[in-house]
């Protein structure tokens, strides 16, 4: 009934806007002539009805109208007049004033767009609270941009509001003195302190949907003096609310990948659908950090299939519940298993005949595999030479190795073992046969499993002190899901035989992130929670590396990904030398082994306790 009485409603503008036309053309004198002529060519006017229905006006729900319905009542009165122009003037001969004919539309115009809008604007105004309740909270946004004026048009328009907003506090000096709905913009940064001094504020919501660290932390330190002490909250933006679909999208708590400075990826999703839709997709290490995401994010490609490998059972039950609740018409197959099983690995790929490898399957702890050198070398290079030659062997159509920036000189075990596997990866790219073999470096991982932020909240809940290796040590940080995008933008990209460097950002000041988390949890570095300083660990590096020359580095199709030009640096014998890695790995000592990965990997640099016969009897803490 609603949409009936619209179009009837339109139909009385167009008639009524027609009649008004020929009124001021004749400055409202209108003869009996013109009035035949009025009634004569009324006819005409049925194609705005045909029209506005061609244009679809009567499909949009009118409480939202917005510019893109201002836009198509545009075209369709604009269509509509042409045409009736075109007939009355044929028809008539010409014997008709022509100003009716631009009048008309515009009036037509005026009043189809003025009811439309009219009912959004009453509905807006209807909603608008009159009177707060004492159950508000004060709110102060920061970002008057799209995502700001976004949320406070939601505040506004709840008609049990919980929130009321003070005001905005922009960076941009074109804003200040401004006002978004009625909302002052009260200036930049520089004046958040007198803000709060002068308003009650609740609390602050950071309104800007990227690179939003340096922000964030600006904020965080200028609370931290301040005697009111507001709750800080983020907006998620558009694209942190389409990764989650399934997650609640309201005001949320900061977390510690909302202090990195990180724009949002652009992704080239038909291109990696291309890559991914209807195949068969492996993961190894599907039970980790980064391979469980990469299994959540493949699913929303389409695959046939995914294979998940992982050789830890409990995170295995996990990896595959949560992909058979969210898989509808993908297979879910999980192998429990590890990749140093050949029977295993050949078996799957005999079986299954993946087509795209993704080999995330690594131990991954720096200091652990200091003490762990058999396992280290078993698994990631080993593991990777047999993944490798299964889907060598089995023709798959990518391979790719996620590697570290651990791998760019090496002071580490683990680091020369990743090293060690992009040249394995390397090795059988330059071999005859279809799999394009490539690799992708990056960083930390923020929040991964026995990270650093996961040791640190652990250590702020228990009271402290937070232990940091030494003042001056940086890292390079991304979350997961970016890394896990970017992974798969380089598989789409792949042809065979490049190390895509993911570019990281500025390095993060770890002693600077302990900081901030105090700050986040409440406490004050230094007063509530101690900073304590242990040294660093063996293997471990004050500053890490992407590359070993940045002049070596060649711009991709993607502004977020970098190639590594080829360095000369190969290994032939490979085969030989994963037989030798093998038979050592079961009978020679951690020190003769490390000295085989040097030979292996030249550039490893590793701790004087591993030039010693034999490791110690007792490992430091």
């Amino acid at each position: 009934m609603k949409r009936l009485g619209i179009v009837l409603g339109d139909i009385g503008i167009v008639f009524v806007a027609y009649f008004l036309a020929f009124l001021l053309r004749f400055d409202f004198k209108l003869e009996l002539g013109n009035f035949d002529l009025v009634r004569q060519t009324l006819p005409y006017l049925l194609i705005y009805l045909i029209a506005f229905r061609v244009f679809s006006l009567y499909r949009g729900i009118y409480y939202f109208s917005s510019f893109a319905d201002l836009l198509n009542i545009t075209k369709a009165v604009a269509a509509a007049g042409v045409f009736t122009a075109f007939a009355v003037l044929f028809i008539r001969q010409g014997q008709f004033p022509r100003s009716v004919l631009l009048l008309h539309p515009i009036l037509t115009f005026l009043g189809v767009g003025g009811v439309r809008f009219s009912i959004r604007l009453i509905k807006n105004h209807l909603n608008v609270p009159r009177v707060y309740s004492g159950n508000y909270r004060s709110v102060l946004l920061i970002g008057a941009g799209d995502l700001g004026e976004s949320l406070l048009r939601q505040m506004l328009k709840t008609k049990e509001p919980c929130y009321k907003a003070v005001g905005f506090i922009d960076d941009d000096p074109a804003k200040w003195g401004m006002r978004v709905h009625g909302r002052p913009v009260f200036g930049g940064r520089k004046v958040l302190s007198h803000v709060l001094a002068r308003h009650q504020v609740d609390e602050i919501v950071i309104a800007i949907a990227s690179q939003r660290g340096e922000l964030v932390r600006s904020v965080i330190e200028e609370l931290r003096d301040n005697p009111n002490k507001p709750e800080l909250k983020i907006a998620p933006g558009l694209d942190e609310m389409l990764r989650a679909p399934h997650a609640a999208v309201s005001l949320r708590q900061v977390r510690p990948a909302d202090l990195l400075n990180r724009e949002v990826v652009k992704l080239d999703m038909a291109r990696i659908a291309h890559s991914l839709e209807g195949k068969t997709i492996l993961v190894s290490g599907a039970g980790g950090t980064i391979g469980s995401e990469l299994c959540r994010q493949v699913l929303r490609y389409g695959p046939l299939k995914i294979i998940l490998i992982e050789s830890h059972a409990t995170s295995l039950f996990y990896a595959d519940a949560e992909l058979r609740e969210k898989s509808a018409n993908v297979k879910i197959m999980s192998v429990l298993g590890d990749i140093r099983d050949q029977a295993l690995i050949d078996r799957v790929f005999k079986e299954h005949k993946p087509q795209v490898v993704l080999h995330a399957a690594a131990h991954k702890h720096v200091h652990q595999l200091e003490f762990n050198v058999h396992e280290g070398i078993g698994n990631n290079v080993l593991g990777t030479y047999y993944l490798a030659g299964a889907a060598h062997k089995h023709q798959a159509e990518v391979f790719l190795l996620v590697s570290t920036d651990k791998a760019v000189r090496p002071s580490s075990v683990m680091g020369a073992t990743k090293r060690a596997a992009e040249l394995i990866v390397k090795n059988f790219a330059a071999r005859p046969g279809r799999t394009r073999f490539v690799a992708v470096r990056f960083g930390n991982v923020l929040g991964s499993s026995g990270s650093v932020l996961e040791i640190f909240q652990q250590q702020i809940a228990k009271g402290g002190p937070i232990t940091v290796t030494h003042p001056d040590v940086t890292r390079y940080f991304m979350t997961v899901e970016e890394a896990v995008q970017l992974i798969l933008q380089a598989v789409a990209m792949a042809r065979g035989r490049e190390i895509f460097v993911l570019k990281m950002g500025t390095p993060v000041k770890i002693v600077d992130m302990a900081k901030n988390l105090i700050l986040l949890s409440g406490f004050e570095p230094g007063k509530n929670i101690e900073i304590r300083f242990t040294g660093l660990k063996q293997g471990e590096k004050l500053n890490e590396e992407l590359v070993e020359d940045s002049s070596h580095c060649d711009d991709s199709e993607h502004p977020a990904i970098m190639i590594l030009r080829p360095d000369g640096v190969a290994i032939t014998d490979v085969d030989k030398r994963m037989v030798d890695f093998e038979i050592l790995s079961r009978t020679a000592t951690s020190a003769t082994l490390v000295g085989k990965l040097k030979e292996l990997t030249p550039a490893f640099v590793p701790a004087p306790a591993h030039l010693l016969s034999s490791l110690p009897e007792k490992q430091p803490s």
